[in-house]
């Protein structure tokens, strides 16, 4: 699948952002940010006031984010009926938010690449062009949110209580392992407990044990709020599209949601009309202001960027998944299918070539064109 999440650039705040982070109404008025802001009005009583609410908006958020923050990370989960991949909830907001870019942007180099190609980069440090007031890049966007970082000050934005999901393909050994050294008599169809008690993805242990060989091919990043999950950012490595691995991780997300009670998923979607469908046929609608205002999200409660529409999605209920186990001598491996009542149609993959959609559609086929007739050779 397609990186569907926004490509637009953050909200321009003027040559008034010198400091990166500030919020669109908290540029100094000096600089040039709002003309209509007087100096004699920085220290009002209305200003004070706005940044006493917007400080105790973000203490509410700050206790809504900690259930996501308290699950396990670098865990390997299984996801129902997908048994080529395996998911991890990553935190690279450790050990420091230094350390934690340059390992997202060597694990997940693709997240990045589908939203920086194209924009400009930040100017480096110590030049003169670092030194100008501007506004933040997408660049910068995505570093803070991949790290989690935190407001210092309510005039900032606030990137705080993010992590990054990521699917990454199975390892599944073709031959029975040696036994643990702590077990010898464990065998190949030994089965471990699941340690997160079944809350996220499968509710059996998995067999084989879960084990991953490459890098992440799919990743988002997500915050949980008070009633919603925000998706920001959204991607899958390029080689591996149109796969169904975006609508995997779609479904883990969901899981996640369910597991902390969370009843809709808000996405940050790009305005063109391609990237819209793709997630309406996943089942997002778009929001209005007045929707957003019914669930109870405030405009600073999530991240808001050029070019780029809310859209909405409503948590479905678990499916009804069971579970097999397919053996072949020594070998076995826990499978799982829908039942009949809940499977999906199959569509056969060649119906677009052969005519058969586009008939359904009410479409007529294209004749095919006739062969060339080769000259023979006297």
């Amino acid at each position: 699948m397609a990186a569907y999440a926004n490509l637009g650039m953050p909200l321009d705040y003027g040559q008034g952002s010198a400091i990166l982070k500030t919020e669109p109404s908290a540029v100094l008025p000096q600089l040039g940010a709002h003309p209509h802001l007087q100096a004699s009005d920085w220290q009002s009583t209305d200003r004070q006031r706005e940044r006493q609410e917007r400080e105790a908006r973000r203490k509410v958020l700050r206790e809504a984010r900690k259930p996501l923050s308290e699950l396990p990370v670098d865990h390997m989960f299984e996801i129902p009926g997908r048994p080529n991949v395996v998911l991890q909830i990553k935190n690279y907001s450790e050990p420091n938010a230094a350390e934690g870019r340059q390992r997202a942007r060597s694990d997940i180099p693709f997240l990045f690449k589908a939203f920086e190609t194209g924009q400009a980069p930040p100017p480096r440090p110590g030049t003169k062009k670092a030194e100008v007031p501007r506004a933040a890049t997408i660049h910068e966007y995505l570093d803070w949110t991949v790290t989690a970082s935190e407001a210092e000050d309510p005039d900032e934005l606030d990137f705080g209580g993010f992590r990054v999901v990521v699917l990454a393909p199975r390892f599944r050994p073709q031959w029975p392992p040696p036994p643990p050294a702590d077990c010898p008599a464990a065998d190949y169809a030994h089965e471990a407990p699941l340690k997160h008690g079944g809350l996220i993805g499968a509710q059996k242990p998995p067999v084989p044990i879960l084990a991953a060989h490459q890098k992440p091919i799919c990743a988002a990043t997500i915050r949980m709020g008070p009633g919603f999950m925000e998706v920001p950012f959204y991607a899958t490595q390029e080689s591996r599209r149109n796969k169904g691995h975006g609508r995997a991780l779609l479904e883990a997300i969901e899981d996640i949601c369910r597991a902390l009670k969370i009843p809709r998923i808000l996405l940050c979607s790009t305005d063109d009309a391609r990237t819209k469908a793709t997630w309406q046929r996943l089942g997002f609608s778009f929001t209005t202001a007045d929707d957003l205002h019914r669930f109870g999200v405030t405009h600073h409660d999530l991240l808001h960027m050029d070019n780029t529409v809310q859209m909405v999605k409503d948590v479905p209920p678990r499916a009804p998944w069971r579970s097999l186990m397919l053996r072949h001598g020594d070998l076995k491996q826990r499978l799982y299918y829908l039942p009949v009542s809940h499977a999906q149609p199959y569509q056969v993959p060649g119906a677009a070539a052969n005519g058969t959609a586009a008939a359904a559609r009410g479409v007529a086929k294209k004749p095919s064109k006739p062969a060339k007739k080769r000259p023979r050779k006297r």
